[in-house]
């Protein structure tokens, strides 16, 4: 008996450890403009703004990549910024793409881009990796995974602020750490979209957006 009171009190200070937010990592003064590049792949370390992520073969497909725009775009709709979504950056992307030098840094092409459409930020986001779920929600042969990243530049300051979400669903009796996250979800597998949405909330609350 014991040993169950011991489970569950350390089953409840995970999952309120779990539901607490964190303060944001940057918060831009709440009259910038905040230019939003369409999520993309990157599949060369040149592409990535950071090379802390290791690039995975697998192709993500664009459908995928379509709705991880739509749900970032539905997040920050309810923004105090003013945004410029990713369908206002094709002329600005298409101009710098026609000067640019091949395998040039891809920090400093998102800078150009967001120059161009005289912007204060960019949040350029990308995903590298997406493993659907296998089976159901109550049962499952392999969990959703994802591999998210959103990179905030400061366009007059030249300054990175990033936010990494690599996230694969674990059992309760896996990892107890995660109980937080196990009871937030309901105690069911969710799918690789739900598991994505978590981190693109998490993402645009602690970048301040």
């Amino acid at each position: 008996m014991s040993r169950l009171i011991i489970l569950i009190a350390a089953l409840l200070l995970s999952a309120g450890a779990g539901c607490a937010p964190r303060e944001p990592l940057h918060e831009p003064p709440e009259d910038a403009v905040v230019a939003v590049a369409g999520f993309s792949q990157p599949r060369e370390r040149w592409e990535m703004i950071t090379s802390h992520v290791t690039v995975q073969p697998k192709d993500i497909g664009r459908d995928i990549k379509d709705k991880l725009d739509s749900d970032l775009v539905a997040l920050l709709r309810q923004s105090d910024h003013k945004i410029l979504y990713p369908e206002m950056l094709q002329d600005c992307k298409k101009e710098v793409s026609e000067d640019a030098q091949p395998q040039r840094s891809a920090f400093h092409y998102w800078v150009q881009v967001g120059q161009c459409i005289q912007a204060d930020y960019i949040l350029v986001p990308f995903v590298f990796d997406w493993k659907e779920r296998v089976g159901g929600s109550w049962g499952v042969q392999e969990p959703a995974g994802v591999v998210l990243e959103l990179n905030l530049i400061d366009l007059q300051k030249l300054e990175l602020h990033r936010f990494l979400f690599d996230e694969r669903q674990y059992a309760l009796l896996e990892d107890l750490s995660r109980a937080g996250r196990f009871f937030k979800r309901g105690g069911r597998w969710i799918s690789a979209r739900q598991l994505a949405n978590e981190g693109l909330e998490k993402g645009v609350r602690e970048l301040g957006l």
